[in-house]
């Protein structure tokens, strides 16, 4: 992942929502990052949704 602000403010969503830091590595992989950056960004929405 090349864009480091995006990906700060993605690891603090990982964190918030509790998920694991597996995922926080997996933003480094180029075959991984697009799907968790997709899942990640649909959890949040529902975070907010419910809270």
């Amino acid at each position: 992942m090349t864009d480091l602000q995006h990906k700060v403010a993605l690891i603090r969503s990982i964190q918030s929502l509790q998920l694991p830091e597996t995922l926080i590595h997996a933003l480094d992989d180029a075959q991984q990052a697009p799907s968790v950056i997709q899942a990640v960004d649909y959890l949040q929405h529902w975070a907010e949704q419910w809270n």
